[in-house]
């Protein structure tokens, strides 16, 4: 056999290989002396392991039965109770809260239009319509954050008529 079956020595000594897989670890297991060493090693390891992990406790039935009982006996009295308390309080806060909608859908509109987008003075209208020309270039106006600066501006326009 051509590869050490070493991932394989775990599930055989602990039998959860099947009938074939088990049946090749077996046969290389009978020519080859470091994989048997190595199983000897990694048994004593695992029978080292089993002593020491310590035994579950016992279990006690009654007791648990009876914590058991106990919790759910609690929990059915915390929902009994819970239901007491929401039997009256349910209809007056249900008309309450279809009270403030009704409140709100019939006040709430009245005088409040929103946010409107504010409106430019004429002038500003003014200067901007006469520079279409300079959105159409509209990269180089999207990197430029002073554009509300009037004087910014039309110092650019100083800057285009020397430039060119």
């Amino acid at each position: 056999m051509d590869t050490h079956p070493e991932r394989d020595l775990v599930p055989f000594l602990r039998g959860e290989l099947g009938a074939d897989e088990r049946e090749r670890v077996a046969r290389h297991l009978e020519d080859c002396r470091e994989c048997r060493d190595t199983m000897d090693d990694v048994r004593r390891i695992l029978d080292s392991l089993a002593r020491a992990v310590p035994a579950p406790p016992e279990i006690h039935w009654g007791r648990y039965r009876a914590e058991l009982t106990e919790r759910l006996e609690a929990r059915r009295a915390a929902r009994a109770s819970w239901r007491r308390w929401l039997a009256w309080p349910v209809p007056v806060a249900a008309s309450a809260a279809l009270a403030a909608v009704l409140l709100f859908v019939t006040l709430g509109p009245i005088g409040h239009r929103g946010p409107q987008p504010p409106e430019l003075p004429p002038f500003e209208e003014t200067v901007i319509g006469s520079r279409l020309d300079l959105l159409e270039n509209f990269r180089v106006l999207e990197r430029l954050d002073l554009l509300e600066n009037l004087d910014v501006i039309h110092s650019l326009d100083r800057l285009a008529v020397r430039g060119g």
